[in-house]
């Protein structure tokens, strides 16, 4: 029994560390690297905080699906059902979709950037037109026809392991190169690092980089997808195990790139260092294990990342049960009101109604068969006061409840097209990577706060409350991502108009506390956070008693 025990624990942890396979892939690789490279160990710090944050966010996600039984954008498109819409759909799930979109199709190119540069490690190949289209156009009809053919399981398990070889290979250049204890220590003291070169990203950039790249939007909803049908304490052993070893593999690619640290003074930041540093520490062969292990990443995450926009797009933009109930109640007050066949309208006492009571009972009868008649016909097509018929309204409704086939194709498809000629045109690669984490490390806020409002939701969580202190270090964990976010964001647009970095950092930390507040003040957050806190008190001591 025992064994079974631990062979479901071992299988349930597998299971989620598909989440990790889709975190650790060539943006986590050139970003942790490019960290390294640039500010040696001194951002370790942010690497913790964005883990942390991932599992916070990503537990409280599979929390939210088991304890409601919807994930984070079917709980969304419920909640907002009743507010703005834009054909049929509320204006938060075209938020969220259109974000995810566009978040996710900068993540193809990151992966398709990363693709290349994995390609170009090989010893002896040239960034020559001719390979580069060629291997575009072979990822793309490779992710095609995967996703098609619906065999990502089993390619994902080959992939998986061979991005650990590449995993083990980053920890034997650790133990060749030596730690530096004391700087591995100072690491992970929170602090703003000053530019070593001028070629090196901003330090708010990378910060956000290595957040976004680590804390990624979109598995909030596809963590959602995965917990449904499971148990809540298995699903958390699963997500810590996952958020761990992609930890582990992050500042594992931070400490191998902090070895480079005295090489990108012109050019900047490259792969072609970090694969000259393994050639120097493991030979030849290393940098075929980087090399393959680099495509194996690139390409689980080719597919992940169109699959998951995929399902998040279907999840905002199916009809959920709640709708069609809504649907259902009026369609039968349209009938109680305009089928004659079940209640006669009721007319106003008239001088014709009064001469009608004097007809003659023969007439009378003639004129209630008659009425009967046309209230049969009329009750085969209600109309509504628009003149539409209810029927085919209602087969209309039908047509529309789930998201069409085409257009999930269509999705998926425009991802890749675009990831495609983007890298086919040689487009900065480096450059790619970094745009992409920082616009998704953007986007996490809003996709946070959405996770943070269906978690305080009573029609959600009612069986399960959220307890006060999740719900602090959740508000605390948002409110730290608003700061990023915020920090970028005064860095692009007034950076020259700052006298410094203090001054930066503390408008970017008013504008987050101001924007919590204001969330928590225009929209029915905080008056669902007091009323979830009273339901925990109340459960607890329920429980206690």
């Amino acid at each position: 029994m025992k064994l079974v025990n631990i062979w479901n624990e071992l299988a349930s942890m597998l299971y989620w560390t598909m989440l990790a396979a889709c975190t650790v892939g060539p943006g986590t690789v050139v970003t942790c690297a490019r960290a390294g490279a640039e500010y040696d160990l001194s951002l370790i710090w942010a690497l913790v905080f964005a883990s942390v944050l991932a599992y916070t966010l990503q537990e409280g996600t599979a929390r939210l699906t088991i304890v409601s039984g919807k994930s984070l954008g079917q709980c969304l498109r419920v909640k907002y059902r009743h507010g703005a819409k834009i054909y049929d759909t509320a204006l938060i799930c075209w938020l969220v979709g259109v974000s995810v979109f566009i978040g996710n199709t900068l993540y193809e190119c990151n992966n398709w950037a990363g693709g290349i540069d994995a390609i170009l490690a090989i010893p002896g190949s040239e960034n020559t037109t001719t390979l580069r289209v060629s291997c575009c156009v072979a990822y793309a009809l490779a992710v095609l026809v995967l996703l098609y053919l619906d065999k990502t399981d089993l390619l994902g398990i080959f992939l998986g392991v061979m991005m650990m070889c590449m995993v083990a290979l980053f920890f034997v250049v650790v133990m060749f190169m030596g730690l530096d204890m004391k700087a591995l220590a100072f690491g992970l003291i929170p602090n703003i690092p000053e530019k070593k070169f001028e070629t090196s990203a901003e330090p708010a950039d990378i910060i956000l980089s290595l957040v976004g790249t680590t804390s990624l939007g979109f598995n909030l909803f596809l963590g959602g997808s995965m917990a449904k049908g499971k148990k809540l304490e298995s699903s958390q052993r699963g997500i810590l195990f996952s958020t761990v070893s992609a930890l582990e593999v992050s500042i594992l690619i931070l400490i191998v790139g902090a070895g480079t640290f005295d090489k990108p003074t012109h050019e900047g930041f490259s792969i072609s260092i970090l694969s000259g540093l393994i050639q120097q520490y493991i030979g030849e062969i290393g940098v075929f294990v980087f090399a393959v292990g680099f495509v194996a990443a690139a390409l689980s995450s080719m597919l992940a990342v169109p699959l998951g926009a995929g399902l998040t797009v279907e999840s905002v933009f199916s009809e959920c049960d709640e709708e069609r109930e809504d649907w259902e109640n009026i369609n039968k007050e349209n009938d109680d009101v305009w089928n004659p066949a079940i209640e006669k309208p009721i007319l106003k006492v008239t001088q014709e109604t009064e001469n009608s009571r004097l007809m003659s009972e023969e007439r009378a009868e003639d004129a209630e068969e008659k009425e009967t008649a046309t209230a049969a016909d009329e009750a085969k097509q209600p109309l509504n006061e628009a003149g539409t018929t209810m029927e085919s309204m209602e087969e209309g409704r039908r047509e529309n409840r789930t998201l069409p086939r085409p257009v999930y194709w269509a999705i998926i498809s425009v991802m890749v097209l675009v990831a495609t000629v983007v890298i086919s045109c040689n487009a900065p690669r480096v450059h790619v990577i970094l745009v992409a984490q920082v616009f998704n490390g953007c986007l996490l806020p809003f996709f946070s706060i959405c996770l943070l409002v269906c978690l305080n939701d009573h029609q959600f969580m009612s069986s399960s409350p959220q307890s006060t202190w999740a719900n602090c270090f959740l508000f605390t964990s948002v409110t730290i991502t608003m700061f990023l976010a915020s920090n970028v964001f005064l860095g692009k647009l007034f950076g020259s108009f700052l006298s410094g970095v203090w001054m930066q950092m503390g408008l970017a930390a008013g504008m987050a506390g101001l924007g919590m507040c204001a969330i928590c003040l225009l929209t029915s957050l905080g008056s669902d956070t007091v009323k979830m806190h009273r339901a925990w008190r109340a459960k607890c001591t329920t429980t206690t008693n």
